[in-house]
């Protein structure tokens, strides 16, 4: 304590405050450094022994959260005897202050809601605005994403983290890929001449679709799903086993594979499937369209 008050002095001579607000001051940033130095150790030893990503992510969140906790309580212990005068500045202050600190009030309340209301989770796929990823952090002024690219080029991660104010939960549309239930709806268009054996290629199409492992094991997991969402959303499906649709247009038929996939598999699966697909063409069970 004996160089603590030594540094009091010093600082109090050469900014002209009094020796309790130098004091509270100090006091203030040795508690911040020293929580925030046990919380970045543990960290360190989380991440370090901790073999599970999940439970280590889960377990540096609450600490951290504890650790704030802990930094406000001690801060008021410190500051109590001069709350008076910050209210009072405060009051003085808070015309000014309003402009300047209304976005960050506002992602405050957004940042709220969101954690009570969770219109999304860790992990979840959404679509917020022009942007697409998976949630991979949420605080409360905003959260973060990590992108992936649109439909057109399979929804696949670009590795750029993305913050988003949480404020833009009530000004941009929302998209969850996985609210509900985990799985999406995708379709593959395949064009075959119109004067091909339809349904021979239909059965074909058929059994590439129902050997997919990943497609095969999802309608049942999706009944479940669905069961467990019927309390909450007015969701239901009449069909969910992959289906194909058949469409004339012009000189070829149109066949739209349906089937449910994970949003974060899409890719795998449609490779598997095309390159089954290009196995039965070469096999001369399916014959391609091509316009002449």
């Amino acid at each position: 304590m004996k160089y603590l008050d030594k540094l009091v002095l010093y600082l109090s001579n050469f900014t002209s405050l009094s020796n309790k607000y130098i004091l509270s001051i100090c006091q203030s940033l040795i508690v911040v450094f020293i929580i925030k130095m046990l919380a970045k150790t543990f960290e360190i030893l989380n991440n370090k022994f901790n073999t599970d990503d999940k439970n280590k992510y889960i377990l540096n969140k609450r600490v951290k959260l504890i650790c704030s906790i802990i930094i406000i309580f001690c801060l008021i212990l410190v500051w109590q005897d001069y709350f008076k005068d910050f209210l009072t500045l405060i009051s003085v202050v808070s015309a000014a202050l309003t402009l300047a600190v209304r976005d960050i009030v506002v992602n405050f309340f957004s940042g709220i809601y969101i954690k009570v209301a969770k219109p999304f989770r860790v992990e979840d796929r959404i679509s917020i605005g022009n942007y697409i990823g998976d949630v991979i952090n949420i605080s409360i002024l905003s959260f973060e994403i990590l992108e992936v690219r649109g439909e057109e080029n399979a929804e696949q991660s670009t590795g750029i983290i993305i913050q988003v104010p949480a404020s833009k939960i009530f000004t941009e549309y929302l998209k969850n890929y996985s609210k509900a239930f985990k799985y999406v709806w995708k379709e593959m268009s395949i064009k075959v001449p119109i004067d091909n054996n339809v349904p021979k290629v239909k059965k074909e199409l058929y059994r590439i679709i129902r050997s997919n492992q990943t497609v095969s094991s999802i309608p049942n997991k999706m009944e479940k799903q669905l069961d467990n969402a019927a309390g909450e959303y007015r969701i239901y499906y009449n069909k969910l086993e992959p289906i194909i649709y058949t469409e004339i247009i012009d000189d070829y038929v149109l066949l739209t594979i349906r089937f449910l996939v994970h949003p974060k598999k899409v890719r795998n699966v449609e490779n598997e499937i095309w390159n089954q697909v290009l196995n039965s063409v070469n096999n001369g069970k399916i014959k391609l369209y091509s316009a002449e």
